[in-house]
């Protein structure tokens, strides 16, 4: 080949390089970057021109730090078994932006035989995304943006797994009294928003103290970590005070004994509630509270 050809095949493969719209980037043996297109400085959130004898870790998501540490041996572990790097990733942008990208990382000789690496990385950021959006609608309840008994059931499980020490923990049933009634009177888009602004109302009382899910129909449930019955009666009576058009509920509330599931304490709870609207309603019974 002549040298206006090695010269011609350079350029034209430079030129590629350079209008790819996938990410594409070039590493030395000691992680820094000697070349990157345009499609790599927008998913890293960093302007071309600022980019060589960079490392890549500087753009990296602090969540995905350790994983960046471990590339080369995750690199060699690949090589042993005849395989190329994939993985997924996050960047991190100055302005707090987070991009997603799945990487593909190959082994490409450097100048006197050094090790460089060259990166593809295509932004899957609009995947992801709709992966989210998927699972929290999976999650949330459509008509008050409550989280629904699979959420529900997530969220205890987050907050008693594991278990190395007995975890305090108060539940809740919540339940409206008469509704049917109220939805016979005013109709049913009436109660439908009735359950919305007392959810609206309800979590902008609780902030952080607690979860609450709609459980189905006009009923609730609540679970709050870390406090007892006093607490969670307190609360209840907060509740209370914010049911919408002069509404009431009934509650059964109680916590997590030693050695039980969560499901035992919730049943427990479930058969409060049932006493209290078998009492006539517009009350709260714990384990302690409750008429014998």
């Amino acid at each position: 080949m002549t040298w206006l050809k090695m010269v011609d095949t350079d350029r034209w493969y430079r030129d590629m390089f350079e209008a790819s719209t996938v990410a594409l980037a070039l590493a030395d043996e000691n992680g820094l970057l000697v070349l990157a297109n345009e499609a790599y400085a927008a998913i890293v959130g960093c302007p071309r021109h600022l980019l060589a004898g960079r490392s890549s870790r500087e753009f990296t998501h602090p969540d995905d730090l350790a994983q960046h540490a471990a590339m080369e041996q995750i690199m060699d572990d690949a090589k042993e078994r005849g395989e190329s790097v994939h993985l997924e990733k996050r960047y991190l942008h100055p302005d707090g932006t987070v991009r997603w990208g799945w990487v593909s990382a190959s082994e490409v000789p450097g100048p006197g035989g050094a090790r460089w690496t060259m990166a593809v990385v295509h932004d899957t950021t609009d995947r992801r995304r709709v992966e989210d959006d998927l699972r929290e609608a999976a999650r949330t309840d459509a008509l008050t943006g409550l989280l629904n008994r699979r959420g529900w059931r997530d969220r205890l499980h987050q907050l008693t797994t594991p278990r190395g020490a007995d975890v305090a923990l108060a539940l809740a049933m919540v339940d409206f009294d008469r509704f049917k009634s109220y939805n016979d009177k005013y109709g049913h888009g009436r109660g439908d928003q009735l359950l919305v602004r007392f959810s609206a109302a309800a979590m902008d009382l609780l902030g952080g103290r607690a979860s609450m899910a709609r459980w189905g129909g006009e009923e609730f449930a609540l679970v709050m970590p870390g406090v007892g019955s006093t607490t969670m009666s307190a609360v209840l009576a907060e509740l209370a005070a914010v049911v919408p058009d002069a509404q009431t509920f009934s509650a059964g509330y109680t916590t997590l004994r030693v050695g039980e599931t969560v499901d035992d304490c919730f049943d427990r709870a479930d058969m409060l509630l049932y006493r209290a609207k078998r009492d006539g309603g517009a009350r709260s019974y714990g384990d302690d509270s409750c008429p014998t």
